[in-house]
């Protein structure tokens, strides 16, 4: 209850006891008996006015019974509240295996083979004779009578390439025999072993090109395959070079032709190779 709650019920209190002493103190009181009043008589007037409505109302409002006020009970201490300090991390939930990613698979460029057809024959110039006046001729002999002419001898069996060369090359003295040779050689080999010289000559080539060659780094991550023609004399220095089949990279192709430069002098042609040069189509692949 507040100040100002009991201060107006004193107060209305204190009032009410006032005006209860007012009431009772107007009466007047009978005389006793045998007693003679003194003073004078009669000549005071009391006036009595009833109690105004409002005061009247205040009286019944603070005589009117009270009710109990309600009783709260309060804790002793405040409810306590837990509150996390850390909130717990999630779990996450890993596959057992990775998955697999299924890549495409990038099929290997085709190498163009190498061109080892044969170089078309060259046209041997044939051993010059020696003059006649070199030449020593033999005694003649007389004739003597053939006593067996009578029987017919079998007729030889015709020479073999190789025993026509071998005759050849020894034939007409020293000079004669050391020209010869070679050709006796040549005519030894067929075109399929000739074929055969020009293909690992060829290898040998393309082995060459292929321990210098770099990959361009202006190219980025390109790839390709340049075909070159490439013309190498028998004894290996290059005649010319220049891409037959571009590999649509610019940079790729600079590549190869500068690979080849490098390489600078190629193996010398094998024995049996007689053609002053020889023309290959070599492809060098190129790929990160």
């Amino acid at each position: 209850m507040s100040a100002r709650r009991t201060a107006e019920i004193v107060a209305f209190t204190a009032l009410a006891l006032a005006l209860h002493g007012a009431a009772f103190g107007v009466v007047p009181r009978p005389d006793p008996a045998g007693v003679t009043a003194a003073g004078s008589g009669g000549q005071e007037v009391i006036s009595l006015e009833a109690v105004p409505a409002s005061v009247q109302a205040r009286i019944d409002f603070l005589d009117r019974p009270r009710l109990p006020a309600p009783q709260m009970t309060l804790p002793d201490s405040p409810p306590r509240i837990e509150v996390p300090l850390r909130l717990p991390a999630p779990t996450l939930t890993l596959p057992a295996t990775a998955p697999v990613i299924d890549l495409p698979r990038i099929a290997p460029l085709p190498v163009p083979p190498a061109d080892l057809s044969p170089a078309p024959p060259q046209e041997t110039q044939p051993v010059a004779d020696l003059p006649p006046e070199a030449r020593i001729a033999p005694p003649e002999k007389p004739a003597r009578p053939d006593r067996r002419a009578e029987r017919p001898r079998p007729a030889p069996a015709p020479a073999t390439a190789p025993q026509q060369a071998q005759r050849a090359a020894g034939a007409g003295g020293g000079a004669a025999a050391g020209t010869a040779g070679p050709a006796a050689s040549r005519a030894t080999l067929s075109p399929a072993q000739q074929a055969e010289l020009r293909a690992s000559w060829g290898a040998a080539i393309r082995a060459r090109i292929e321990h210098r060659k770099s990959y361009p780094a202006a190219a980025g991550r390109a790839a390709g395959v340049v075909t070159l023609r490439l013309t190498v004399a028998r004894s290996g220095a290059l005649a010319g070079a220049h891409v037959a089949r571009s590999s649509g990279h610019a940079a790729l192709d600079a590549a190869a032709l500068a690979a080849v430069r490098r390489a600078g002098h190629f193996p010398a042609a094998p024995r049996g190779l007689s053609a002053p040069q020889y023309t290959f189509s070599l492809g060098v692949r190129f790929a990160r």
